[in-house]
């Protein structure tokens, strides 16, 4: 398991870093993500699906989305189970390589979690309300 400091170092020498839409849940949306699957252009980022194109954002957004992401009162401890979602899936993922591989930041708003994904491991928390609200569905809107 990865640990917050040697993620927010990771975090903060990300380059040409981009965000992606995830796909309907698949579970609590079966049949609309089938049909995407189908449909839809899309990628694959950790075992999810996004769209294929990245989301038409400026650098200042990804830089603030990193900058809030490296703040360690923006992580709560990962509660578990949860009972207000279908399970996690992203809604968003900030996306970037480099020599040591590709690194995945994925945004759940159903779970209200984080979860990272890169050459050190994995790193899974609760995003704290005020980092979830006031700012990341500011920055990016939930979409349906």
């Amino acid at each position: 398991m990865a640990s917050l400091k040697a993620v927010s170092a990771d975090l903060k020498k990300a380059h040409n870093a981009k965000i992606y839409h995830g796909l309907e849940h698949p579970q609590r949306n079966t049949e609309v993500y089938q049909q995407q699957l189908k449909t839809v252009p899309n990628r694959e980022f950790a075992g999810f699906r996004f769209n294929e194109k990245p989301e038409a954002v400026s650098p200042k957004l990804i830089h603030d989305l990193i900058v809030l992401y490296t703040h360690a009162d923006s992580h709560q401890a990962l509660a578990s189970p949860k009972t207000t979602c279908a399970g996690f899936h992203p809604d968003y993922a900030l996306v970037w390589s480099d020599a040591k591989g590709q690194r995945v930041l994925q945004i759940c708003y159903g779970c209200h979690e984080w979860k990272y994904f890169g050459p050190g491991g994995v790193l899974h928390t609760d995003i704290n309300e005020p980092a979830f609200y006031d700012s990341i569905t500011q920055w990016l809107p939930p979409k349906s």
